[in-house]
């Protein structure tokens, strides 16, 4: 999927879609990239990773020269190196939450000259003919008048993004797709998509993530397991493609890629997307809608109206692998004008947004105002924070399963002994939690802790050990293609 400058002196690489004409080329420049791209120019050359938080560059310098990639398994593979077993990697892997100013760049690797390897996220990176190294932003600062301003500037950014992945200049012009829940943010994001282009692929799920009993839901006053949006993308004018929640017939390397990204649970729940996309010659636009709670959401504090894009979770991250073995670009683009949402918040809290706002914990106008001038019927969607990603430690295929056993120390009774223990205290806490928080749905969120994942680490570390053999298997693999 990537697509090579076509002039008879070639400057620059990219795998992506950005802000402006696809034949300049001039991404680097772009107020947004999703995708990645490598551009030289007179002034040094430019590793321009995606202008959200749920992609990345990584990189590593060796003496005088400097490598650069998109993908952590390749660059694993080009240079020799392996994930360091010795260091728990989750602090790095979910660091990207912590926002684009104090995310962990450097993590622990084996290699015979290079103890780290570096991260890029959000941020480009220059590299002058020196040698020496400098970070720039590259997005302006917006601001709006009102709803129908920054519908108009944030549509105007979707069609420019849009005519430049599916410009008649590229080698393979980009496909579409979409997911929709019963959420806010992924129904959004379809709405503005298919007006550029009806009846696009749109992907769901009949259910949630959630453990929580149905009787217990009963005691919160909200139904978490529903979350089936096909009605909502038939609606919007989209086309309902349910993902496939079976995970045991997985094959071993679309797991492994699932897991490679970094020592956080993957989002296998989206093989199938990845499946399909891998059918087809072009690569796919996955338009979704990670971070709209922070972009959206009426009530932020002063964190969340800083600018530095902090989030409450990792969704989005654990796909960077896959997503570019598979041919997907995400595109999640409530992260446009992000770094000024204290301006898109303002609008969200405006007079003129008060028929739409809910007074809830859960609670964005904006995209409830976009769905329901759409047709879509108010209690249709965003009454509970839902997700349909699971927390995984271990492989979920029964051939990667198979693997892993064979490779690691570990067994089938091991690997259940750890797994209870960490759940057992999870669910104490999330127990304590409930009874803090008077079963307050918005109040559980914000009280979710790490606890039980890490309680055992210090012992054993089972996701540690699938993260570490995913990359090292996968790099084995692609070492020298």
């Amino acid at each position: 999927m990537v697509e090579v400058d076509p002039s008879s002196n070639p400057r620059w690489v990219v795998a992506g879609m950005w802000t402006g004409p696809f034949e300049r080329g001039d991404f680097h420049r772009a107020e947004a990239i999703f995708g990645s791209g490598l551009r030289l120019d007179d002034d040094g050359v430019h590793v321009v990773p995606a202008s959200t938080t749920v992609d990345r560059c990584v990189y590593a310098r060796d003496g005088g020269v400097w490598y650069a990639s998109n993908s952590l398994v390749v660059l694993l593979g080009r240079l020799g190196a392996r994930i360091d077993l010795r260091f728990d990697h989750r602090d790095w892997g979910e660091s990207m939450a912590l926002g684009v100013f104090n995310y962990v760049r450097q993590f622990h690797v084996l290699h015979p000259r290079l103890p780290t390897m570096s991260q890029l996220i959000f941020e480009s990176l220059r590299i002058d003919a020196r040698g020496s190294a400098s970070f720039h932003f590259r997005d302006p600062p917006r601001t709006f008048e009102r709803y129908a301003d920054y519908v108009k500037q944030f549509g105007h950014a979707l069609t420019t993004l849009h005519a430049n992945a599916t410009s008649s200049s590229r080698a393979r012009p980009m496909r579409s797709v979409t997911s929709v829940s019963r959420g806010y943010d992924s129904g959004a994001v379809t709405a503005f998509v298919t007006a550029l282009e009806p009846k696009l692929p749109s992907w769901t799920a009949k259910r949630s993530n959630t453990r929580i009993p149905r009787l217990l839901q009963g005691v919160m006053n909200a139904d978490v397991s529903d979350d089936d949006g096909s009605d909502i993308a038939s609606q919007l004018g989209a086309t309902p493609h349910y993902l496939d929640l079976e995970l045991s017939t997985v094959p071993l390397e679309l797991e492994a890629w699932c897991w490679a990204a970094a020592q956080i649970s993957p989002e296998l729940v989206f093989h199938s997307m990845l499946t399909d996309a891998d059918r087809h010659q072009q690569p796919t636009i996955f338009w979704a809608g990670h971070v709209g709670d922070g972009a959206w959401e009426r009530q932020l504090g002063e964190m969340g109206l800083s600018g530095q894009i902090v989030r409450g979770a990792q969704s989005g991250y654990a796909l960077i692998e896959a997503r570019v073995r598979y041919g997907v670009i995400e595109a999640s683009v409530p992260y446009l004008f992000m770094r000024s949402v204290a301006a898109i918040n303002r609008v969200s809290r405006s007079d003129e947004m008060k028929a739409w706002q809910l007074g809830t914990d859960y609670d964005r106008p904006i995209p409830r105002r976009l769905l329901e001038e759409r047709g879509v019927p108010r209690e249709a969607f965003g009454f509970g924070k839902k997700a349909v990603a699971q927390d995984y430690e271990s492989p979920q295929g029964d051939a990667f399963r198979a693997a892993f056993f064979d490779q690691t120390q570990w067994t089938a009774v091991t690997e259940q002994l750890y797994r209870g223990v960490n759940l057992g205290l999870y669910f104490a806490q999330r127990a304590s939690d409930f009874v803090k928080s008077g079963g307050d749905r918005g109040k559980l969120v914000a009280r979710a802790r790490r606890f039980g994942k890490r309680a055992l680490s210090s012992v054993a570390d089972l996701q540690r050990q699938t993260f570490f053999l995913s990359t090292h298997l996968l790099a084995e693999k692609y070492a020298k293609r």
